[in-house]
Order: C-alpha cells, then sequence, then structure tokens
C-alpha cells in the first residue's frame, strides 16, 4: 500500500526567539517515513537514526514521541489500518458482486499485510505492545472483522450468500486465511496469486460439487 508524503512546512520558532523551535506535524512526519522505510525492509533493518533523517527531525524527536522502535512500528501499523479501512471502503463502492466485492477485500488486505509481516511476530510477543496500542490494535482490527461481516450480511439479503451462515464467523475465516498466508505461504506465491486462491476458496469451497 502506497503511503502519501505530506509537504514539509519550515520550522516555527517561538515569538520570542528562545528554545528549540517546533515542527508542525512532527508525529505525522516519522509515521509516515516509518512506515515507507518499514514497507521497504525487514524491521531488524531500520534504524532509528534513518526514520529521523527521512522525515527531517533529530533522532531525540523520535524517541520523545515513542518510546521504542517496537512502539513506532506499532503505531505505524495502527494508523496503516485506519487506512486500509477507508480505501476497502472507497474501493467497495465501485463493486456490483459479491465476488468482486470479496477480491477487493482481499486484494487490499493482502497487499497491506504483505510488507508488515514483522508486526504479526511483535503481537505475538506480550510486551511489545503497550496497553493503549494494544487496545488501538484491537479496535481497528475489529473494525475490519465488521466491515467484512457487514458485506456478507448484505450478500444474504440479495441471495448472494447462503441464508444462515454465521457471518461474523465467515468473516474472522477470511482474516485468518489471509493472515496464513501472508505468514507463510510468501516463499511459493505472488499477493496477485493468493488473492485469487483466497476469493476462490472463500466463495467456491476445494471439493467438487456432488452430482
Amino acid at each position: 500500500m502506497s503511503v502519501k508524503r505530506q509537504p514539509v512546512s519550515p520550522p516555527i520558532r517561538r515569538k520570542d526567539g528562545r528554545g528549540r523551535p517546533s515542527t508542525p506535524f512532527i508525529r505525522e512526519r516519522i509515521l509516515q517515513s516509518a512506515a515507507e522505510l518499514f514497507a521497504e525492509r525487514e524491521f531488524e533493518l531500520v534504524l532509528i537514526d534513518e526514520v529521523a533523517a527521512h522525515a527531517g527531525v533529530g533522532k531525540g524527536s523520535v524517541y520523545r514521541q515513542f518510546k521504542s522502535k517496537e512502539e513506532l512500528y506499532a503505531a505505524a501499523v495502527i494508523n496503516g489500518f485506519t487506512e486500509l479501512q477507508r480505501e476497502i471502503r472507497s474501493a467497495l463502492a465501485g463493486c456490483t458482486s459479491m465476488r468482486e466485492q470479496i477480491a477487493t477485500i482481499v486484494r487490499h488486505a493482502v497487499r497491506f499485510f504483505w510488507s508488515r509481516r514483522q508486526f504479526f511476530a511483535l503481537l505475538r510477543d506480550p510486551k511489545a505492545l503497550r496497553p493503549p496500542q494494544e487496545r488501538q490494535y484491537q479496535a481497528q482490527r475489529n473494525d475490519l472483522s465488521r466491515l467484512i461481516s457487514g458485506v456478507l450480511d448484505e450478500g444474504v439479503k440479495r441471495g448472494a450468500m447462503r441464508p444462515g451462515i454465521d457471518t461474523r464467523i465467515a468473516a474472522e475465516s477470511l482474516l485468518g486465511m489471509m493472515r496464513g498466508i501472508n505468514r507463510y505461504g510468501r516463499e511459493y506465491t505472488t499477493p496477485e496469486r493468493a488473492v485469487e486462491i483466497v476469493t476462490s476458496i472463500f466463495l467456491d469451497g476445494c471439493a467438487v460439487a456432488a452430482r
């Protein structure tokens, strides 16, 4: 998922001329820079110094906003979750069939997670996220699950999905498929191929229909 960078504004100095000049939107700039760098390289290969230089701020400014690289990475991904949902909702507006809707959701989600594989490793460590970030992550993830189940609910009403299906479990199943491929399947597949397979299995299953 591409990240749009905000135009960089010049520093604003205090009227009395004393103290360190403040930088507008410093947190947003740091998050943008971190998201771009983490999308290009593995978590361990990105240095805070690089994030600071990319954002045009000092290293100390990064640590004043985020206590650790793990916290910065988690914040960048949580912020990305918000953008992901906006992208999905916007893209769904142009879909006319259930298959197109599911493929759209899978395509955007797989691409988002593909460049953020390390985040799942951090989530498995209970010390990696601070409680406020853990709550933010869970809230964003639950919103994504509800978005999917809402699409499936509409499909049931239109007769495009089997009546009586538990759309909440179906939504979690779709998320689980995407997460599994992201963690274990990238050595032998591509995001494009993953979208095709996940959409097909979710809507059509694997077994041959009995005659």
